[in-house]
């Protein structure tokens, strides 16, 4: 399954180069849009940390690549859901 192995790739890269403990990782199914090219989903959470991370990526990269997008990225704005 693409999941287990990106999450695999994931934690040998991170255990590598830094010490981000990685709890979970998604990998969605390949989607195609009505325009432009096919997508992947891709979602993490770490440990200890509330927000979960996400991005896109074309549907061609392999296993190894997607885990190298989420090693390398920076997070942006967080988005919480608040209640009033």
């Amino acid at each position: 399954m693409t999941e287990d192995s990106v999450f695999k790739h994931l934690r040998t890269m991170l255990k590598r180069k830094h010490a981000l403990p990685v709890q979970s990782c998604r990998v969605s199914l390949p989607v195609q849009r009505p325009w432009g090219r096919t997508y992947r989903l891709v979602e993490w959470s770490m440990a200890k940390d509330a927000p979960s991370y996400r991005c896109v990526v074309p549907a061609e990269l392999t296993d190894s690549e997607i885990a190298q997008c989420v090693a390398s990225h920076v997070p942006g704005r967080v988005y919480f859901d608040e209640q009033r």
